[in-house]
């Protein structure tokens, strides 16, 4: 039999126990109200009635992730880069917190309780599990609703497992996840994309975002292209561009913990004692994998770039070493992502004509061009960009612009009234016709397939 007894603040359930040996052992648990305590003095009783009663384990949330962890990374094959984020997660934004809990005594509410805490939580207020200190700026940049998003993905996943290892009967991550943020990235459309590209005079920078706009390129898989990955006369002489690799910098302490098949090659370090390695990795998922197809105008300017890279090298004597990547330094090296966002936000500064994008969003300009000039053929597009699931590409990257919206509202309209008898009222009179799902259903049934295109394009937006 289990008892309560209030100690404190808090109320006391003491019961005894048969541990693996089949001694008897005392156990107690602690909670802060007598209503949850009597209700868990009765579900004590209850499993060691019908032998499911748990027996008491020790383990803090820590090292249940200190377990998990591991498990999850060899399981799933991760990339250093998501080894390392998740790792970060857990020590910069659950363990601070619910670190020192034992697994067993976690409940829905300390859960909610985290999420609200870490809402009103500054971004880099914990990182590698110290607390910084910020300044009064660092302070109002608070986490977003994605990251709170992702750490409920982290806790959801751990307490299944430990559910599965028996260390507790159920898990206490509430059903809703904290809704993700929805701030939607500012884009080009097709008039800003050609106009930019018009203004960019360093050929590098030129090549890296036409080839982006062209193919929708992640920044990692766009400089882990190399010549072999281009076919001049593939695609019945379009030409194709080969997706397999990304260029990636990489901590060495992750790359220890994770899947060495994941990673190519590893360059050598510019600098000595640096703590991290730029890496050639295998691409973010199977359908990351893919073959793209050249315009007329990339095509020219891949070859020009090709010819200037063969005088490059002939010309650097033994100082050039040749990396063997499509973008490379003056010496050879590659050309490293952070090291291109910076020369594209530099050229963004001495062109502020143009609107202010992030790299990334070049991909968004371009996934959202193709879906407006291909009348919202998801699957074509999606393999373009290479996204696991179609419904990403629609929800995250289909910007619709309003001018295709005002188009097919004025396709719509002009359709609409010509088959049912509904035309609008003049202003100051009442209209004679009510609009019907019946009329409207006639409509669409006689729309056009230019129409039909423009229908699914708002279906997207």
């Amino acid at each position: 039999m289990a008892s309560v007894s209030k100690r404190g603040k808090s109320y006391i359930v003491r019961y005894t126990y048969k541990n693996e040996k089949g001694e008897s052992r005392p156990g107690w648990e602690s909670y802060r109200t007598e209503k949850e305590a009597r209700e868990r003095k009765s579900q004590i009783e209850l499993e060691q009635k019908q032998g499911e009663f748990l027996i008491p384990n020790t383990m803090t949330v820590k090292e249940l992730f200190d377990r998990w962890l591991p498990i999850q990374n060899t399981k799933h094959r991760w990339a250093p880069k998501t080894y390392l984020s998740n790792l970060g997660q857990i020590q910069d934004l659950i363990c601070p917190y619910i670190g020192s809990m034992k697994v067993q005594q976690v409940r829905a509410y300390h859960i909610e309780e985290l999420y609200r805490t870490l809402a009103k939580t500054p971004c880099g207020q914990y990182v590698h599990g110290v607390k910084q200190t910020l300044t009064p700026k660092q302070q109002e940049r608070l986490l977003s609703g994605t990251t709170l998003n992702e750490v409920h993905g982290l806790l959801r996943t751990a307490f299944a497992y430990a559910v599965e290892w028996d260390i507790i009967r159920k898990s206490p991550i509430p059903r809703d996840a904290p809704r993700k943020t929805t701030n939607e990235r500012e884009i080009w459309d097709d008039e800003e994309m050609a106009a930019a590209l018009d203004d960019i005079e360093d050929p590098l920078l030129h090549l890296a975002v036409h080839m982006t706009l062209v193919g929708s390129l992640r920044q990692g898989e766009l400089l882990g292209i190399m010549p072999q990955d281009l076919d001049f006369e593939g695609g019945n002489g379009r030409g194709t561009i080969s997706i397999n690799k990304a260029l990636q910098r990489a901590s060495k302490a992750a790359m220890k913990e994770c899947d060495p098949n994941c990673v190519l090659h590893i360059f050598p370090d510019r600098r000595e004692y640096s703590t991290s390695s730029l890496i050639l990795k295998t691409t973010k998922n199977k359908k990351s994998t893919r073959v793209i197809f050249m315009t007329e105008p990339l095509k020219k300017e891949l070859k020009s770039w090709l010819e200037k890279l063969v005088r490059e090298e002939e010309s650097g004597g033994e100082k050039y070493q040749n990396s063997g990547m499509l973008f490379r330094m003056s010496d050879g090296y590659p050309v490293e992502p952070g090291l291109l966002r910076r020369w594209y936000e530099k050229w963004q500064a001495e062109h502020p004509q143009h609107k202010k994008i992030v790299f990334h969003a070049l991909r968004h300009s371009s996934a959202t061009y193709q879906l407006k000039v291909s009348g919202g053929d998801i699957k074509s597009v999606q393999g373009n960009t290479g996204h696991a699931q179609a419904n990403i590409l629609v929800n995250t990257y289909a910007h619709i612009q309003n001018q295709s919206r005002l188009e097919l509202s004025r396709k719509f309209e002009q359709d609409f009234y010509r088959h049912s008898q509904a035309s609008p009222s003049p202003v100051g009179q009442t209209a004679g016709t009510e609009v019907s799902c019946d009329l409207l259903l006639e409509a669409l049934r006689n729309a056009t397939p230019e129409q039909k295109k423009q229908l699914t394009l708002a279906l997207l937006a």
